[in-house]
């Protein structure tokens, strides 16, 4: 019987990042790919999330989204951004930047997805996030919009309220932005492979593959190699 794997993928990466959903659907195109593999016996993945800001001077209430990308990338950012949309639409997500309502302030959102990840659900509070803001187009910094997606994983509203109005996590947010920062990541997203193999952008489902791949025969051979594998591609 084959001994079973579990990979650990730390994801640098921001909620409003629209490659890091792009990057999560392709990365997760290629865990299941890798699991249905008969070459490779990785059988569980282990993802964690940590938090990054696109852009922390985002005053907490938010800002029109249109004006302030036309003040960040020019008035025809649409235009700019088609290319964004397109790869979004490839890997099945509806983007569609001229709809978003908000740029947003996420670190509540990263105060959230800590304490989810504390409860064991941080993965698909993630997803929920993303989705909530990229493809429902919803606005964020609406508490009762958060108490919704969290209401659908048991949280009560008082539980996400508390959060909101404390500076509950927000040591552990701050320490982990540090922590990474020093570690030289100034864009997302930003993966690391059993703490070993780093990968910088949304790369394609193959190039992840090939990374899992690499990283479990590495694991069945219980190898201990020192190279370092670094690749990097599209980012916020």
């Amino acid at each position: 019987m084959n001994k079973k794997l579990v990979i650990r993928i730390d994801v640098v990466s921001d909620v409003v990042c629209p490659w890091c959903y792009i990057g999560k659907r392709r990365l997760e195109k290629a865990i299941e790919g890798t699991q249905s593999s008969d070459n490779v016996q990785v059988k569980e993945v282990e993802i964690v999330y940590h938090p990054f800001q696109l852009d922390p001077s985002v005053p907490v209430e938010g800002l029109s989204f249109q004006t302030y990308m036309k003040n960040r990338f020019g008035s025809n950012f649409v235009e700019k951004f088609h290319q964004v949309e397109q790869a979004a639409q490839s890997e099945g997500l509806d983007f569609d930047f001229s709809l978003l309502p908000k740029a947003i302030n996420t670190f509540i959102l990263h105060r959230i997805l800590t304490v989810a990840l504390q409860d064991g659900i941080q993965s698909q509070v993630k997803e929920s996030l993303m989705k909530a803001y990229f493809v429902d187009r919803q606005d964020l910094t609406q508490e009762n919009i958060l108490v919704e997606v969290m209401e659908t994983y048991g949280w009560t509203a008082e539980k996400t309220l508390q959060i909101i109005h404390s500076d509950i996590a927000t040591d552990e947010v701050k320490e982990e932005m540090n922590y990474y920062r020093q570690l030289g990541v100034t864009g997302v997203p930003f993966y690391i492979f059993n703490k070993k193999y780093t990968v910088s952008g949304a790369q394609s489902a193959e190039v992840f593959m090939e990374i899992l791949e690499k990283v479990s025969k590495e694991m069945e051979l219980e190898m201990v190699v020192g190279e370092v594998c670094d690749i990097e591609g599209e980012n916020c």
